[in-house]
């Protein structure tokens, strides 16, 4: 653990870049994005930098803004970044513009014939061959016009609207005969309209053309299972077993398949296969476990569920399910029947109604209500999963139930948000202000950017100067005002007052549309909590502001401080 780390305002494209990359390396695209974006700002004319922007818009699905940057780089830029043509390549056949595709992989080739991806740019090069000879030799606009019908069609089945993605389908396969996927969706859009029969004909047709087809072999499965033919599905999961595949995706449909009809022994045994390939998969381990629960083999989904634990610490399924698997140990002796459990990758409904009711009994309830509930181990694991369940109106209640009521109980639940490495930097600087507004032990351990760093909240404040330049204008133009006028440590006291309000506020601080009345607000909150004898008036006419500019500035700063346990004692002495 990398322990002092102090986060300065003064950072360069290559920290941003370096957080980035953690971010991305953990999987998670967008926070990446946010840093990588903001190095782009920092060095514009950085080609390396501009490449792996492209990169992650492309993983992202903004492959037009992708396309955008890596035709900067190779067109202003840097005309010999090589890997740029291999990335336009990639672009275009992901927009399904096949001769730009193909021009642009030809170009990589002719610059860099023994480049890192030659080797895949040759088989994409082969592969685009063929499917123009698949596609009747149409040309790009021909073919972008049908793929656009396609994707439109595939919204519409993921949007459940299935009578308008079986006619897009249709017109697909009309124009595209050997369009294998379409006329795979196509006979999945007719199962879900209910028409299994001609749901069962299209896979059919796909199956004669390619007998081997994964998708086409598992969706026929389900299709006769719908009808009750347990002979045909039994035949169906003989079919289905004997095919031949090392893809990951393949694999996943395999066993996902087999699983949803009750197979579970032969789903179990293709999960294992999949972590062979991809062992720290968390899905898979949970979905291994389940096989393994629904097969009776207690003891290996424990196995399963207890490597999910160590992959994922903060996770709310494997200590939940560890202890049903224990439970059904324990009853195996017994005459009562085990329910198996659906393959998902959750805790099941009736638990998570369960949690949500104890947070929302947190919520709603009085102070010593709400410290009864997280004291309690349920009652503090169910108001953790409540801000990690709804990321947007849970958590802000429980921020705000732990911030009015002053929880200090409610800090293990804050320290553990700031470890998750999913959480994004502005909620774990409002947790850090929060962690300091209840009093709870500085410094504080957080997970920026895949780094684990101990901070004090005061950095973070400062860090706020950084960000919006104008919460540091206003006490600096009360330092200014108020020097001379006052003895003492006057700069330090109206700075901790000023970040306390931050602190308090954060992240929702108001708007500055008065830098002269935040200002005098704040000189007279300090005047107020040291006994200064002044007046509103006197205050403002200094500043050549309105009294009644102030007052509303002046009531949110004095709520923030009097709310903040470690001054409320005193400041009712000096009341």
């Amino acid at each position: 653990m990398k322990k002092n780390n102090i986060i300065t305002f003064e950072r360069g494209a290559e920290f941003y870049f370096d957080l980035g990359y953690r971010k991305i390396q953990k999987g998670n695209l967008k926070s990446a994005l946010r840093y990588i974006e903001k190095a782009v700002r920092l060095k514009p004319n950085d080609s390396f930098i501009q490449f792996n922007y492209a990169g992650l818009l492309a993983e992202l699905g903004n492959v037009d803004l992708s396309t955008e940057v890596l035709l900067h780089i190779v067109n202003v830029l840097d005309p010999n970044y090589d890997d740029c043509y291999f990335g336009l390549g990639c672009n275009y056949l992901q927009m399904q513009k096949i001769k730009k595709s193909v021009e642009y992989f030809g170009k990589y080739l002719e610059k860099d014939p023994e480049g890192e991806f030659s080797e895949e740019a040759e088989d994409l090069l082969e592969m685009l061959t063929m499917i123009k000879d698949a596609n009747n030799n149409l040309d790009d606009d021909e073919l972008e016009k049908i793929y656009k019908v396609e994707e439109e069609a595939i919204n519409h089945l993921e949007l459940r609207e299935y009578e308008k993605a079986a006619e897009k389908f249709e017109i697909v396969v009309n124009l595209l005969p050997n369009a294998i996927p379409a006329r795979n969706n196509l006979s999945l859009s007719y199962y879900y309209l209910g028409d299994i029969q001609k749901a069962i004909e299209l896979a059919r047709e796909v199956l004669n053309y390619e007998p081997f087809n994964i998708h086409a072999n598992c969706n026929i499965a389900i299709f006769y299972n719908k009808l009750n033919l347990s002979n045909w599905v039994d035949m169906q999961v003989r079919n289905i077993k004997k095919l031949n595949t090392d893809n990951p995706e393949y694999l996943y449909k395999i066993a996902d398949t087999l699983g949803s009809l009750d197979k579970h022994t032969e789903a179990y045994k293709v999960y294992k296969r999949l972590l062979v390939l991809e062992p720290d998969n968390a899905l898979y381990n949970h979905y291994s476990a389940v096989a393994s629960y629904n097969s009776s083999k207690y003891y290996e989904s424990i196995r399963y569920w207890r490597k999910l634990y160590e992959l994922d610490k903060q996770n709310f399924i494997s200590e939940f399910y560890i202890n049903l698997a224990q439970n059904a140990i324990n009853r195996e002796d017994s005459e009562e029947e085990v329910i198996s459990l659906p393959y998902v990758y959750q805790l099941p409904r009736e638990e998570i109604n369960k949690r949500l009711a104890r947070a929302q009994a947190f919520i709603e309830g009085n102070r010593l209500s709400a410290q009864k509930i997280i004291r309690d181990k349920k009652g503090e694991d169910s108001v953790f999963f409540s801000i990690c369940f709804d990321k947007l109106i849970l958590r802000n209640l429980v921020f705000e139930k732990i911030k009015k009521e002053l929880l200090i109980e409610g800090q293990n639940i804050l320290r553990k948000l700031l470890l998750m490495s999913e959480i994004e930097d502005e909620v774990k600087i409002e947790a850090v202000f929060l962690l300091d507004i209840i009093g709870a032990n500085q410094p504080y351990t957080v997970d920026f950017g895949g780094e684990i760093m101990e901070i004090p909240a005061d950095l973070l404040s400062i860090d706020i100067y950084a960000v919006n330049g104008e919460w540091e204008d206003i006490i600096r133009k009360t330092q200014k005002a108020m020097k001379g006028r006052y003895k003492g440590a006057y700069k330090r006291a109206v700075e901790n007052t000023w970040m306390s309000f931050i602190k308090y506020s954060y992240p929702n601080l108001p708007k500055v549309n008065s830098i002269d009345s935040w200002a005098a607000a704040l000189e007279y909150v300090y005047c107020k909590l040291n006994g200064v004898k002044t007046t509103q008036e006197e205050i403002t006419a200094k500043y050549e502001v309105s009294p009644s500019s102030i007052r509303g500035k002046y009531k949110l700063i004095m709520n923030s401080v009097v709310n903040r346990w470690d001054y409320k004692e005193d400041f009712k002495r000096k009341k």
